[in-house]
């Protein structure tokens, strides 16, 4: 595992069980492949708690990258795999005020419900939906309006033909299961069933990219202009061999991408460059990782205790189907552009090429302008 710099005392904990992780990923791989493979695990600045309690009981976490050699096709299912990102659009729409963009979201939110087969989710875990500005010398954007969305393809996730590791979807069947010690474990598909999961997660990058802009055309309205600025997946498989969660993999053709911070705070378009501990080598060519955002942490020892069916953290017990968002121990990073861009920076060097300021937001806790 590579050396994540300065660990909070979040990180520190979640290291220990990504040591494990780890080893636990390289034993099935040499497992199915009949001779020693090994894996490798890159944290993130932004490493902290996923709200899925099954991706921790799984010994997942957000912010990093899972990478395995294997000489047969091999998924790890407690990494939770779908396809989530976020994309920007500079947009000619006009919102009077908070009330107005409220309302057209909420229109859009109807219209997909009574028209459309795709899953609203703009108001699930840390996903939303802002209305933003570039001012003055905006840098890579010129100054105008913007919409932000961030959401996975929810069609993909728990239903029959899903990615997540749900009772009798298509693949429950060939779940194997690697057990570890003190209630550590490696669920994982090999063979053919890992072989379609990949193709199913790839076919989902290209699918949610109409996806986001299905949604931001709603919102905007059919007599507004959209022109789409980027849309960057954070959590997915990079290759065939490797799971990313809210870690993004940036060709290094196109290596600008979002870094979000927290509600009502600017939101930066980072261009990253080589020449870090963050890059990587995957089936697809050379990937710079980047983080997507500041992380989770918890304001007590996490004090991981792993039961058969239910997660011992921080001192409560939470059922595997359970979620942390809203839990009272978590909270988003604090955020400084100081202090903190210039941490995230050194751990995965970059520059900043555009800041959008947030004006209307719509997330899980409530609107805010």
């Amino acid at each position: 595992m590579r050396a994540l710099t300065a660990p909070d005392a979040t990180q520190s904990e979640i290291l220990a069980q990504l040591a494990v992780t780890e080893a636990l990923l390289s034993r099935v791989a040499t497992k199915v492949s009949g001779h020693q493979r090994d894996a490798e695990i890159v944290p993130m600045p932004d490493l902290g708690l996923p709200h899925n309690v099954r991706r921790i009981h799984g010994g997942f976490f957000t912010g990093a990258y899972y990478g395995w050699e294997s000489d047969v096709p091999m998924v790890p299912v407690d990494a939770t795999v779908n396809l989530c990102g976020v994309s920007v659009f500079r947009t000619s729409a006009d919102f009077h005020d908070a009330a107005e963009f409220s309302r057209r979201v909420a229109a859009a939110k109807a219209k997909l419900a009574a028209e459309s087969r795709y899953v609203w989710n703009f108001a699930r875990g840390n996903h939303f939906i802002i209305l933003a500005e570039v001012r003055g010398d905006g840098g890579l954007l010129p100054p105008g309006r913007y919409l932000v969305l961030h959401a996975s393809a929810a069609e993909f996730k728990d239903q029959y033909n899903g990615l997540y590791p749900t009772p009798g979807n298509w693949y429950a069947d060939a779940v194997r299961h690697e057990e570890g010690a003190d209630g550590r474990y490696l669920r994982y598909l090999h063979g053919a069933p890992a072989e379609r999961f990949h193709r199913l997660v790839r076919m989902l990058e290209d699918y949610q990219c109409e996806r986001q802009w299905f949604c931001a055309s709603l919102v905007a309205g059919r007599e507004s202009s959209l022109e789409e600025v980027l849309s960057v997946p954070h959590y997915g498989m990079p290759d065939s061999q490797s799971v990313a969660i809210g870690c993004q993999w940036l060709d290094p053709a196109r290596p600008t991408a979002p870094l979000l911070t927290r509600p009502g705070a600017p939101l930066y378009l980072v261009r990253a460059r080589p020449g870090g501990d963050n890059e990587v080598t995957t089936g697809r060519g050379r990937r710079l990782l980047t983080p997507h955002g500041l992380g989770v942490r918890s304001d007590a020892a996490l004090d991981l205790g792993f039961h058969p069916g239910a997660l011992g953290i921080a001192g409560r017990r939470y059922r595997l189907e359970e979620s942390l968002a809203g839990a009272g121990f978590t909270a988003i990073r604090a955020f400084d552009r100081d202090t903190d861009l210039t941490r995230v920076l050194a751990d995965c060097p970059g520059t900043v090429v555009a800041e959008l300021h947030q004006k209307y937001s719509y997330y899980r806790s409530g609107d805010h302008q």
